[in-house]
C-alpha cells in the first residue's frame, strides 16, 4: 500500500521533528519518537520508512546507553531492509550495529560488520556511508597497527565525502590520514594532509576542530625538526580551547609541548609537562592519552639516564595500549621495553 502524498508529508513531519530530539541529545524522547514513526509506518505498510525508524531509535538507544536494546533494532532493521531489497538501508543497519559493537569495545565484531556495511555501500554507490564506513575501519586497522591499510581507507573515506561535499567527514578523515602517515614517518606526506584539513577547519569556522588540528599538525612538524612550527601550532591550538574544555585536546596539547621541550633538550621542563600531560588524563580518566603521556615520559626518563624509571613509565604506557586494543602502539612500546630491558640503569637491571 502505497502512502498518499498528506500522509508521506506528514511521515516526513515526524522524521524532522525527530532528527531535530536528536540533535538536543534527548535521546529517550527520539527514541520514543524514532517508536512513534515506526508503528505509524507498519500501519501504512511502508517498508522504507520502518527500517529508517528502527536505524533511528537503535542509534538513540546506543546513545542511551541502552546497547542491547539498540543492537536488537539494527538487527531487526538491517533484517527488514535486506529481504525487502533496500540494500541501502541494509547497508546502513549493519553500519549502525558496527558502531554499537565498537562501543562495546568489541572492536574485532564492530571491523566485520563495518567491512560488510562498507561493501555494501561500494555495491550501492552510497557515496556517504562509503566516507563514513571506510574512515571506522581505517581507525580500526590503525589500532592494529596495520598503517598502511588504514592509510588507504582514509584515502577511500576522503573521495567518498568529496563526492557528497560533506566537508566535515572530509575533515576528519584528513586528519586520520596525516595522523597514520605520521606514523608511517612519512612526516612530510603527513603535514600536506593536515594542512588539507586545517583549510577545510577553518572554512568550516569550527574552533575545536580548528584546535584539534592544530594540535595533531605538530606531531609530525616535531618528527620533522620543525621545531618552532610546532610550537606555533601547539599556540595556535591553546589558544582556542576555551576555560578548562576539551580535556583530550589538552592533553595532546601538553604532551607535544614535552615532546617539544625534549627535543630541544630541556629535560626537567618536559618532564614537568608530561607529567602535567598524565595527570590531567588520569583526571579524565583517558587511557590512550594517559598512555601516549606515559611513553612520553618514558623517553625524557631514558634521556635523563634514568632507566629502571623509563621502562617503569613504558611498561605502564603498554599495559594501557592493550587494554585499550591499540595494539599497533603496543608493539612499538613492546620494541622499546625489550631494548631498555637489556640496559642498565647504575648497574642495576632494569625490568
Amino acid at each position: 500500500m502505497l502512502a498518499s502524498p498528506g500522509t508521506a508529508a506528514s511521515l516526513q513531519a515526524q522524521f524532522d521533528r525527530a532528527a531535530q530530539i536528536e540533535g538536543t541529545a534527548d535521546w529517550d524522547s527520539a527514541a520514543f519518537a524514532y517508536a512513534d514513526i515506526y508503528r505509524t509506518a507498519l500501519q501504512l505498510r511502508s517498508v522504507a520508512d520502518a527500517v529508517v525508524a528502527l536505524r533511528g531509535q537503535a542509534r538513540a538507544c546506543r546513545q542511551a546507553g541502552m546497547l542491547d536494546v539498540g543492537e536488537d533494532l539494527s538487527d531487526l532493521s538491517f533484517e527488514i531492509a535486506y529481504r525487502s531489497g533496500h540494500l541501502r538501508d541494509a547497508a546502513r543497519a549493519l553500519n549502525t550495529t558496527a558502531t554499537i559493537r565498537h562501543v562495546q569495545q568489541d572492536l574485532e565484531g564492530a571491523a566485520v560488520l563495518y567491512e560488510q556495511a562498507l561493501d555494501l555501500a561500494r555495491d550501492v554507490g552510497d557515496d556517504e556511508l562509503i566516507a563514513l564506513a571506510a574512515q571506522n575501519i581505517g581507525i580500526l586497522r590503525n589500532m592494529e597497527g596495520a598503517f598502511d591499510a588504514a592509510r588507504e581507507l582514509y584515502l577511500e573515506s576522503i573521495a567518498a565525502a568529496l563526492r557528497t561535499g560533506d566537508a566535515r567527514s572530509a575533515l576528519v578523515a584528513y586528519m586520520h590520514l596525516g595522523m597514520v602517515c605520521s606514523d608511517l614517518d612519512t612526516c612530510m606526506e603527513a603535514s600536506l594532509y593536515l594542512e588539507r584539513a586545517l583549510e577545510i577547519a577553518e572554512r568550516l569556522g569550527d574552533r575545536l576542530l580548528i584546535a584539534s588540528v592544530h594540535a595533531n599538525r605538530a606531531r609530525p612538524l616535531l618528527r620533522l625538526g620543525e621545531l618552532d612550527h610546532a610550537e606555533q601550532a601547539l599556540d595556535a591550538a591553546e589558544a582556542l580551547i576555551p576555560g578548562d574544555g576539551y580535556p583530550g585536546t589538552r592533553c595532546n596539547i601538553m604532551r607535544r609541548r614535552a615532546a617539544l621541550a625534549r627535543l630541544r633538550g630541556n629535560l626537567d621542563e618536559a618532564e614537568r609537562l608530561a607529567l602535567r600531560a598524565l595527570q590531567a588524563a588520569i583526571a579524565e580518566q583517558l587511557t590512550l592519552e594517559r598512555a601516549d603521556a606515559l611513553d612520553e615520559l618514558s623517553l625524557i626518563r631514558e634521556e635523563q639516564g634514568r632507566r629502571a624509571l623509563a621502562w617503569a613509565a613504558l611498561r605502564e604506557s603498554y599495559d594501557l595500549f592493550v587494554a585499550a586494543q591499540a595494539y599497533g602502539y603496543a608493539r612499538r612500546a613492546e620494541e622499546r621495553l625489550q631494548a631498555l630491558t637489556s640496559s642498565a640503569d647504575d648497574g642495576v637491571r632494569v625490568g
